[in-house]
């Protein structure tokens, strides 16, 4: 059997309307590999199953195929497909964070109120010896 991964999930739940779980020689193994966390946080960014989404959030208790057999049957079919977010990189923030050892949250209020010449020092301390090449 192939392990099924968070996208399968969406798709199948979503567009090929195909059981995997009921599909698989291991039902049990594939509603273990069902992970709700990010089928929600996928669905919940179309506006059409994004009251779904929530739903099963609120539900969160239910069992993996119970929410899985939910999207099955809810959903109208259609391809959902978005890009995953990801942060930005940013080396100054990343440098503030390390320097003073907080969240991103709190590093980009600290980038607010540094000047350049601030920046510029703690730059210069967090420097580590090394060849660049």
């Amino acid at each position: 059997m192939s392990e099924y991964t968070p996208f399968d999930y969406i798709k199948s739940a979503s567009h090929t309307k195909q059981d995997l779980v009921k599909a698989s020689d291991q039902p049990e193994y594939a509603e273990k590999s069902y992970s709700p966390h990010i089928v929600n946080k996928v669905l919940s960014s179309f506006e059409d199953s994004i009251l779904h989404s929530n739903e099963m959030n609120r539900l969160y208790d239910l069992r993996n195929y119970a929410q899985y057999k939910y999207y099955l049957t809810a959903l109208r079919p259609r391809q959902r497909f978005s890009k995953w977010i990801k942060l930005e990189k940013n080396d100054e923030l990343d440098m503030v964070q390390q320097f003073y050892q907080c969240n991103r949250g709190v590093a980009k209020e600290f980038l607010k109120i540094l000047t350049k010449e601030n920046l510029e020092t703690i730059n210069k301390s967090m420097a580590r010896g090394g060849h660049n090449v």
